[in-house]
């Protein structure tokens, strides 16, 4: 099932796109029926979507810029284009951005339903057939576990890959979790290298679990993929120095201080601090705050957030002080990094300089 977002300001118009033809028996859930481009990006990143489904013409972000949006996102989201016969020269432009196609309204059902075939077709053929889990289903996990084990060759050291970026089907054991961001690949070798001749085909911004002897542990291995690859982080060989990694990748919103994490470990924080700069090669402070403002950065990309908000979600104490330390690291203030960004000129963070 591909998970599909719908997206139009006219609550009238996004229920008939919804109801016109029966989406379910061709393929598709509807993971998201959104009211304007910023809620529909957001809901594409957060779901993992597959495709999008999005009106021309909506308030703020109009539906040329939200498909170049999801691009950068994703760029294997199908977009198709609904519009109206006075907007061809928009839907001209959303095929510059690589969109499958476009609808014209009124909405006729056989050309819905044409698109949506089209659109499930190129994912069939990019995708081939990825393992749909749901985490509730316990027979569902056991099966995919199975099938898993039989997959890979070195059972007593496997690894889950996490990426935001398509393009993973070309491997067997494609899994995407039913309800939740991951989209990843179980793969393992003796080294956890990536195969040679596959190297080129994974995203650079992939992020690996930690190792685990076969699939016992699949659902963990898949939450700490995707912590890595949204901390921007490699877990440690070391298993106590990354027990502090996950934690802190899970909780890095939330106050905590030196003391915390040492109580919480049971080690003192002399202790603490110095392992974990020894096999991290960092100090837990700075890899905390390089964790906030990854986050941060991504939201002020993809979202509406003000900066103020985004400072509390990020878990910084004030939003003087989340600005100060992100003027310090990048030379920019969140809102000008923001603005630099929706003008094109996509600023990344070299987090590797900290």
């Amino acid at each position: 099932m591909y998970r599909l977002v719908l997206a139009d300001d006219e609550p009238w118009a996004l229920k008939g796109l919804e109801e016109i033809i029966p989406w379910e028996e061709l393929g598709f859930e509807i993971i998201g029926r959104c009211r304007n481009a910023p809620e529909a990006l957001r809901t594409v990143e957060r779901g993992s979507a597959d495709a999008l489904f999005t009106d021309i013409r909506m308030p703020g972000m109009d539906g040329v810029e939200l498909i170049a949006a999801v691009k950068r996102v994703s760029a294997g989201v199908e977009c198709v284009i609904v519009s109206a016969y006075s907007d061809f020269e928009a839907a001209r432009k959303a095929m510059e951005h690589q969109a499958s196609g476009y609808i014209l309204k009124p909405l006729e059902e056989a050309e819905v339903r044409k698109a949506a075939l089209r659109v499930k077709a190129r994912l069939d053929a990019r995708t081939g057939d990825p393992l749909l889990l749901d985490p509730q289903d316990k027979r569902s996990l056991a099966e995919i576990t199975e099938r898993l084990e039989r997959l890979i060759k070195h059972p007593w050291c496997s690894a889950a890959l996490f990426a935001d970026s398509p393009g993973l089907g070309r491997f067997p054991g494609e899994i995407h979790v039913q309800g939740a961001s991951v989209r990843a690949v179980l793969l393992s070798s003796p080294d956890r290298d990536i195969p040679p001749d596959s190297a080129s085909a994974f995203p650079a911004d992939c992020a690996w679990s930690r190792r685990h002897e076969g699939c016992g542990a699949l659902l963990e291995m898949l939450r700490e993929a995707q912590a890595a690859g949204r901390g921007n982080f490699s877990f440690t060989a070391h298993q106590a120095v990354s027990d502090i990694q996950y934690h802190i990748a899970l909780h890095f919103q939330e106050p905590f201080s030196l003391e915390d994490l040492a109580s919480r470990f049971a080690v003192s924080e002399n202790y603490l601090g110095e392992l974990f700069k020894k096999h991290s090669k960092d100090r837990v402070v700075n890899f905390t705050r390089k964790l906030r403002l990854y986050n941060a950065c991504r939201l002020l990309e993809y979202s509406d957030m003000p900066p103020k908000e985004v400072s509390d979600e990020c878990g910084f104490s004030d939003a003087g002080y989340f600005g100060r330390v992100f003027r310090k690291h990048f030379g920019i203030t969140p809102a000008l990094f923001r603005a630099a960004y929706r003008g094109g000129n996509h600023f990344r963070p070299d987090f590797s300089l900290f």
